[in-house]
């Protein structure tokens, strides 16, 4: 190990600072100026506000929460001719139709049946309800039971 040593020292005097390198036994010593600094808060925010001209101060919404449709006519507010009445139901086949028409035909088929295979045809619990308005003919939704 090396027997000399390099001493730094850094003295502060006002806006001029000096670095000096000396040989000295391996202490360091740093001399250095405290600066308190103390921030102070931001303004207060406030703020205010102006009401708007020819503007509305009161605005009125109405919503109006309908009951589900089903399988059977229903009283329901028509969106577009604003009407309450009762609805008119369209039955449609739909592939769940054809389906249970096909099962049964396959369940009956042993026994010379088949023909029951045309009840979900028959039937309006096996077919999808649609719902329109009687006064504008306008579509309200459908109803499904499967």
């Amino acid at each position: 190990m090396d027997s000399s040593s390099t001493k730094i020292v850094i003295t502060n005097s006002g806006n001029n600072s000096t670095v000096q390198n000396q040989s000295a036994p391996p202490e360091m010593s740093v001399e250095s100026e405290t600066v308190d600094y103390i921030r102070e808060p931001p303004p207060p925010y406030t703020i205010t506000a102006q009401p708007a001209a020819n503007q509305p101060s009161v605005i009125q919404q109405t919503i109006t929460i309908q009951a589900p449709l089903k399988d059977k006519p229903a009283y329901f507010t028509c969106g577009v001719c604003k009407e309450t009445s009762l609805t008119k139901v369209e039955y449609v086949n739909t592939q769940k139709t054809h389906m249970f028409a096909g099962f049964i035909c396959g369940c009956t088929m042993w026994c010379f049946m088949c023909c029951f295979g045309a009840l979900p045809y028959l039937i309006p619990t096996c077919k999808n309800a649609k719902h329109y308005c009687p006064n504008c003919d306008n579509f309200l939704g459908d109803y499904s039971r499967f």
